[in-house]
């Protein structure tokens, strides 16, 4: 019953998030996206060693997509994300090839580190991605070749702030 609650709840959140939030472009500055990379990360790519690529423009002459996402704890262990688009389509047989716009797939990121990608509107992230305390979630829109797509050079992303389990429990 309460897996039911949760759907529901859930999708009239996402009814009133897909009227009432604007989608698509997060603005991060350099300095967010350093301050949110473990030092680690920040010293391999400024030496070059993380594997990323430019952002890829969306053409003026198609509908612009956009992202936002929902997190819902788990009864379980960790958060049913829920990724919400407009003007995209999810292509899993399109990984790795030529990209098309509007399609692709979607990348998920704890802290500025990569977790996975995503081919559909739900993942399952677990306790064990999370750190104690507030975590930083962000989901951007990919091209089959992996790289983000963009409007005016900023990544369409959405991100979320919420809160890791606390070690002292």
């Amino acid at each position: 019953m309460e897996k039911i609650a949760y759907l529901v709840i859930g999708g009239a959140v996402a009814v009133i998030a897909m009227t009432l939030l604007p989608m698509g472009r997060i603005d991060m500055s350099s300095d967010m996206r350093d301050a949110e990379m473990p030092m680690e990360q920040a010293a391999m790519s400024e030496m070059g060693a993380v594997h990323q690529h430019p952002p890829r423009e969306i053409s003026p002459d198609l509908p612009m997509p956009g992202v936002t996402h929902l997190m819902f704890p788990d009864v379980i262990d960790g958060y049913n994300v829920q990724i919400l688009t407009r003007n995209f389509t999810f292509t899993p047989v399109g990984i790795n090839r030529p990209p098309k716009d509007n399609e692709g797939h979607a990348h998920i990121y704890v802290n500025g580190v990569k977790i996975a990608r995503i081919y559909s509107d739900w993942y399952h992230l677990p306790d064990a991605s999370l750190q104690p305390g507030e975590n930083t979630v962000r989901v951007s829109l990919n091209a089959n070749d992996h790289s983000e797509w963009a409007i005016g050079g900023r990544p369409i992303a959405s991100v979320v702030r919420i809160q890791g389990a606390d070690d002292a429990k």
